[in-house]
């Protein structure tokens, strides 16, 4: 069973697919998340934009909030990134759903949302490929970690990060790479020097433990 994490389309390459769907469409999608990403806030529509994502996360076959969080290179004020994230935070703890990150340069910004907002749900990081520092820093409070193309690099901070995260707290991902989700878990598998199998396994108890479908 191959379960990929955080997608921006449902190509029927594994069993269930988290597509990053869009708030303003009305999908056909076995599986989705709903956020609204720092790269493209905008401020004259984000009253509605916000009322639109939370009249939509309730429903069943969306399983997380996301993908949200802050990023430094993005052109959007961040002051104003800080502020709807926070609104992320407060409403994937409304309904008890798990966070998908975004994260860029803002990781210290990010914890102190988390905590200054009382976060008690689930909060992966997606395409993580930063340092070992950060990974234990975001192992100490909590984060689960979702992998994807950078692992295709052996000497990338994913690929060293995969190793010293623990096996309860990753999953795989294919992001916005056109690419078969069944190749980032055979990568993943040779990193860990298990078989694919196991991988699989993991993953998917993993994702049962975070989410009840």
């Amino acid at each position: 069973m191959f379960i990929n994490f955080h997608t921006h389309q449902q190509i029927y390459d594994a069993k269930i697919e988290i597509v990053n769907a869009s708030i303003h469409e009305i999908n056909s999608l076995n599986y989705y998340s709903y956020g609204l990403h720092p790269w493209y806030l905008d401020k004259e529509t984000l009253d509605y934009d916000l009322s639109k994502l939370k009249m939509k996360v309730g429903e069943k076959r969306c399983l997380a909030i996301g993908e949200c969080g802050l990023d430094k290179l993005s052109k959007v004020d961040f002051n104003l990134q800080v502020e709807v994230f926070i609104e992320h935070i407060k409403l994937a703890n409304k309904i008890k759903k798990p966070l998908i990150i975004h994260c860029v340069k803002s990781f210290n910004e990010l914890i102190n949302c988390l905590n200054l907002n009382d976060n008690q749900v689930p909060v992966i990081i997606h395409g993580y490929n930063n340092n070992e520092n950060i990974a234990k820093i975001l192992i100490d409070y909590g984060c689960y970690f979702s992998f994807g193309k950078a692992l295709l690099g052996y000497e990338s901070n994913a690929a060293k990060a995969i190793k010293s995260v623990g096996r309860k707290r990753f999953f795989l991902e294919t992001d916005n790479a056109e690419i078969s989700i069944k190749y980032i878990y055979g990568k993943a598998a040779e990193l860990l020097g298990v078989d694919t199998e196991i991988v699989q396994a993991q993953v998917q108890e993993n994702f049962t433990a975070l989410i009840k479908l």
